[in-house]
């Protein structure tokens, strides 16, 4: 619809004095036009000091308690966190997820994509055009000033609209479906930092006590070989064993020392903030939850929120394709208009404007289209058939720890049982004290590689939960036990 002024102003722009009177009429008009939708006022946000040391101050713990009763996630389950005697490591990976700062940062990107669906929602806007011109420097008393007043739209735009709206909602939705998939890796990668915390903090003791065992027995053989009871070459080979169970104690620390730093970054905290841990249950028999490889499978796809967020990329960029091929259309232009010359002679008409696709016939982006749309399509075939194998492999891992896990537990049942005979055998003095150490040196050993098996096991939990887009692990398992 074209505005239109009333009959009796635009016949009073017969002289100058007129025009210039309309002129102040469609201006304003103009003005008000572009600047009443323009809603969106600036607000300054200055990243200053004070404003960084804001963000980097930590959540408070009721907050995020607050939050995790009420969480709403496709995989990550809301649960109560008590924390009174410590987090276990299923409270770990719900807190991360909800004060990662990493985490913030990645959500934002929602905002980015829900404005691009509200672009794509906006339609280009029409265009209003006035005109004036006095005669100048002619004394012809009949001229007066010629006006025109016009309204244009491209009419293309329609044409491709419905393309590009899917094409953003597509887009949008498969990046919520892609952070929600990286906020559950972060929350996976949380409970595997709790479990190695747990697990460490468990061997070091173990390691403590073998270092100890051993630099008394080295101290015992420095005696002996000043005696004359033992060679050089003993006392050498022991102070190495000795030497490799001290760096075996600084590995341990130094371990722990980059778990607890990562976890604490992850959640928000200053360096060197401690985040007490605990654990309850027992670690679960992946073979028996698990079930089938081809049970696994099933629903794969359905499952795994990457491979879903990949297919709602892919659709994003099948209606983008559509809306190339369809933007191939001539562009087309209509303008209705209202004019005076100067003789004057009153006109009212319209206009239509149509491209001539001789060059530019929209084959870039057609060609750009067809080939991201390719690329999605491979990159949801290659990680469909990565993840179908990831399944099968960590399985056959599972169940040779599992086995080691079976026979250690044999093996530390026989040790138990020798070391005790041993520190009887050792009271009554039918053995030496070199003999009683090697049977507890060997015992702690074994329960240092059971502790690592155990922690192993639960890893490969963790990563079979992420290849197969499914919880495995029951709530709260504990390497201690």
């Amino acid at each position: 619809v074209v505005p239109s002024l009333p009959s009796g102003r635009l016949s009073s722009l017969s002289d100058p004095v007129a025009g210039m009177t309309s002129l102040r009429f469609v201006l304003p008009l103009s003005l008000a036009l572009a600047v009443l939708p323009a809603c969106s006022t600036y607000t300054a946000k200055p990243l200053d000091k004070g404003a960084v040391e804001a963000a980097l101050a930590p959540q408070p713990i009721e907050s995020v308690k607050d939050l995790a009763g009420r969480f709403k996630h496709p995989i990550v389950q809301a649960m109560a966190i008590d924390g009174r005697d410590g987090f276990t490591p299923d409270e770990i990976a719900l807190m991360v997820v909800i004060s990662s700062p990493q985490l913030k940062a990645l959500r934002a990107q929602r905002g980015v994509a829900e404005a691009q669906v509200i672009q794509a929602g906006i339609l280009p806007n029409p265009q209003l055009g006035y005109a004036f011109d006095k005669p100048h420097g002619n004394d012809d008393p009949t001229l007066v000033a010629s006006k025109s007043l016009g309204l244009s739209w491209d009419v293309t735009s329609l044409l491709t609209y419905r393309d590009q709206v899917a094409a953003a909602k597509a887009s949008a939705r498969s990046l919520d479906l892609s952070v929600a998939w990286q906020e559950w890796q972060a929350a996976q990668d949380a409970r595997l930092r709790a479990y190695r915390i747990l697990s460490l903090t468990e061997r070091l003791p173990l390691q403590v006590a073998v270092e100890k065992e051993l630099d008394e027995a080295t101290a015992l053989t420095r005696k002996a070989v000043e005696l004359g009871h033992r060679t050089l070459p003993d006392l050498t080979s022991l102070t190495e064993t000795s030497r490799q169970a001290r760096n075996a104690r600084y590995d341990i620390e130094q371990q722990l020392s980059a778990e607890r730093s990562a976890l604490a970054l992850s959640l928000g905290l200053p360096p060197g903030s401690p985040v007490p841990l605990k654990g309850a249950g027992s670690i679960p028999d992946l073979a028996l939850a698990a079930g089938s490889p081809a049970g696994l499978l099933e629903g794969l796809e359905e499952r795994r929120l990457d491979l879903v967020a990949l297919r709602y990329g892919y659709d994003s960029q099948e209606a983008s394709l559509r809306s190339a091929v369809i933007a191939q259309f001539p562009k087309i232009g209509l303008s209705v208009n209202r004019a005076q010359d100067t003789t004057p002679v009153k006109t009212l008409g319209y206009a239509v404007a149509v491209d001539l696709p001789l060059f530019d016939r929209n084959q870039g982006a057609i060609a750009v289209g067809k080939a991201t749309r390719e690329q999605v399509f491979d990159e949801y075939v290659a990680r469909v058939a990565e993840a179908r194998a990831s399944v099968g492999q960590i399985l056959d891992q599972v169940a040779i720890v599992h086995r080691q896990l079976d026979e250690v537990a044999l093996t530390l049942s026989d040790l138990g049982r020798s070391a005790t005979a041993f520190d009887a055998a050792l009271r009554e003095r039918t053995i030496d004290v070199q003999a009683s150490r090697d049977a507890h040196a060997a015992l702690l050993a074994h329960q240092i590689e059971q502790s690592q098996l155990r922690q192993q096991a639960l890893e490969l939990g963790v990563a079979l939960e992420i290849a197969t887009g499914r919880t495995l692990l029951g709530r709260d398992p504990n390497p201690k036990s």
